[in-house]
């Protein structure tokens, strides 16, 4: 059957060349493009029910990026309150799953929620502890976003969790996120050795987290034991993922995510390399978790992201949820994709960090 198949195949690819030779020019391509006709893409089939119910409610939100970020504070407060109420209904779900305790604090002028597991951290976790940068594009997301990944971490790796409430745009821009983690970084520094110390966050808060590495050490300040940047990459919209929006809908490459303005300025394109990041930078990154989906705008970057990091001889492990979205690990929690991947992240930490 195979000498049939490669006889068939030889003799096709004969009698298109011939018709080449004779058919009208067509417009140039690409090399080894794919002209793909208009069809129905059906939820991956290796998705759960749950996952596939949550992801109809995802599509039917916006996501293609290309909304210019409002500076009108009415706007902006507005958005803020909207994208909480939405949140926060999935949290009573979370709270009662993943049980934990939680104070309002401040420190060094940062407003903070601390999330510890119920019945306190037991003792060979006491001298670890976990910051969490909420994502909500550097707009929105305090704090539902924020206690979305900070409970269900805290209560399955049973290390406390500091989550931070870093300023905002149009309030603030770039590099005001990573001048309020720097200053809770350097707080918790002086309870914790840095290789007990682990940060991480989704989408902008991912963002952070990878621009910390480089950031820190340009300002003296020693490495964390282990980050993960969760549905976040180093360049996003880019390669196979860029024909995914933010809420898992399919986007003509080249229309989406192209929007200026905001937290990083008019002149920042999500498809270039992150502010503060440089490729020399990799070398020194700690142990690094990477979680996305196969349906997110930012899976080919973390998969490549992934890749540069092992080039350069970093601890880098890869996590993707097959037909997840932007942040669906986090913001489908009653799915099993989202426990599931909330359990390795938790137990990743365990792993990496010091004691």
């Amino acid at each position: 059957m195979f000498a049939l198949a490669m006889m068939a195949a030889i003799v096709g690819s004969t009698m298109a060349r011939a018709d080449e030779r004779t058919a009208e020019p067509k417009s140039e391509l690409p090399a080894a493009s794919l002209d793909i006709p208009a069809f129905v893409y059906a939820p991956s089939p290796l998705s759960s029910e749950a996952q596939k119910r949550t992801y109809a409610r995802s599509l039917a939100g916006p996501g293609n990026g290309t909304i210019t970020p409002p500076t009108n504070p009415k706007i902006v407060a507005t958005m803020r309150s909207v994208v909480n109420a939405m949140f926060e209904k999935s949290l009573p779900f979370v709270r009662e799953r993943y049980p934990v305790e939680t104070s309002q604090e401040t420190v060094a002028g940062v407003e903070i929620i601390r999330v510890r597991p119920k019945g306190g951290v037991a003792a060979k976790n006491r001298r670890r502890i976990l910051i969490e940068v909420h994502g909500g594009s550097f707009m929105v997301g305090w704090p539902s976003v924020a206690l979305l990944d900070a409970i269900p971490v805290a209560s399955l790796s049973g290390i406390e969790v500091v989550a931070i409430n870093y300023r905002l745009y149009p309030e603030a821009v770039h590099p005001a996120a990573l001048e309020d983690l720097s200053v809770v970084y350097r707080e918790v520094l002086k309870t914790h050795a840095p290789r007990n110390i682990g940060i991480f966050g989704g989408s902008a808060g991912g963002v952070v987290t990878l621009q910390s590495i480089p950031w820190f050490k340009r300002h003296g300040l020693p490495m964390p034991g282990a980050i993960a940047p969760l549905s976040s990459a180093f360049r996003t919209a880019i390669g196979d993922s860029e024909i995914w929006n933010f809420s898992g809908g399919f986007a003509r490459p080249g229309t989406t995510l192209v929007a200026k303005g905001g937290y990083f300025g008019s002149d920042y394109d999500r498809r270039d390399m992150l502010p503060e990041v440089t490729p020399d930078s990799l070398t020194f990154y700690p142990p690094t978790l990477w979680i996305s989906g196969t349906r997110a705008p930012e899976m080919s970057g973390v998969v490549t992201g992934h890749a540069s990091l092992l080039k350069q001889g970093v601890q880098s492990e890869l996590y993707m949820i097959e037909g997840g979205w932007h942040q669906s690990y986090s913001t489908a929690p009653e799915t099993p994709e989202s426990q599931d991947a909330m359990r390795y992240l938790a137990n990743w930490f365990d792993k990496h960090l010091g004691r």
